[in-house]
């Protein structure tokens, strides 16, 4: 059921048609309701702030999906999602340029059904490689700064993997596990708002197109359909990902402070469980820059 029990009303004429209904209404929850094994977790957006041949970015972000504890039926569930994304860029000339990413997670969740059917903790571990190509230009100049747009495409691979600690309808502890072979293809256009190369604001909407494959479990059949997991290699994923990105400059300092909220939301008619949004914050900083600077100050000298 996607990862939420759907509860009907039920009107019958007879005591019997009653007790029947519940009896296989019972089996329906035990059977269809499920903690999400999520299959996909957004990564942070590496929108980089270029302007001219040589400008660069090197960006190190602290990224979560703001999981917290969660309290069921006077149970306590921790969720945790914590991950860091490393976004790097060059200008090669002045309207195309060079980026790569990385991007880690280490979630867990739990305790998501009500019900002795899947009391499961789910501990993930995710990495993905990116390199990508892209496209800047200057669009508008004004009081409130330059107007760029830019578009990176670019692909990349990695891998999804989780373990499953949970209780069988015997009520004994099991332990099963998943992993898959990500690659990823995204094209991520974006508009952005810069001043004096300090700051920016940006909207990006990326599309990425994600394939699973090299599986590995030992669930059966059957708790591979349950979990929605049977079909993730039957083809491509698609996610469409707006974001809202924020850099703030500090004066002199070489280093500026970014933040950025995205959304992932499924595309796809074949649905998976996904994660559907991120926060993140970290520093960035234009390395060839500093190296610019400094390479002048010693000819002076």
């Amino acid at each position: 059921m996607r990862g939420r029990c759907v509860h009907k009303n039920f009107i019958a004429g007879n005591n019997a048609r009653i007790f029947l209904f519940l009896i296989f209404y019972s089996l329906f929850l035990l059977t269809s309701c499920y903690t999400p094994r999520y299959v996909y977790s957004p990564a942070a957006q590496n929108v980089p702030l270029l302007t001219e041949k040589g400008d660069s970015k090197l960006g190190v972000v602290y990224s979560t999906n703001l999981t917290g504890t969660r309290t069921i039926d006077n149970q306590r569930f921790k969720g945790k999602s914590n991950g860091v994304d490393i976004h790097g860029a060059y200008a090669l000339n002045k309207k195309f340029a060079l980026q790569a990413n990385f991007f880690s997670r280490s979630e867990i969740n739990g305790g998501d059904f009500i019900g002795v059917r899947d009391s499961a903790v789910i501990r993930y571990k995710r990495h993905l490689t990116e390199i990508g190509a892209g496209y800047y230009t200057r669009l508008s100049e004004g009081e409130l700064g330059q107007v760029f747009f830019q578009v990176f495409a670019g692909g990349g691979f990695g891998k999804f993997s989780f373990t499953d600690n949970g209780r069988n309808n015997n009520g004994d502890q099991t332990l099963n596990f998943h992993e898959a072979t990500v690659s990823k293809f995204y094209i991520q256009p974006a508009i952005m708002v810069q001043n004096k190369k300090k700051s920016l604001v940006a909207v990006s909407s990326r599309f990425s197109i994600i394939n699973y494959t090299r599986i590995q479990t030992d669930y059966d059949a059957n708790e591979l359909a349950i979990y929605e997991l049977a079909a993730i290699d039957d083809g491509p994923v698609v996610f469409w990902e707006p974001s809202f990105i924020n850099a703030i400059g500090f004066g002199k300092l070489p280093v500026r402070l970014e933040y950025q909220f995205g959304l992932s939301v499924l595309m796809s008619r074949r649905f998976i469980d996904s994660r559907s949004f991120n926060f993140s914050v970290g520093l960035q900083s234009d390395i060839a820059r500093i190296f610019k600077k400094k390479a002048k100050t010693a000819k002076k000298e």
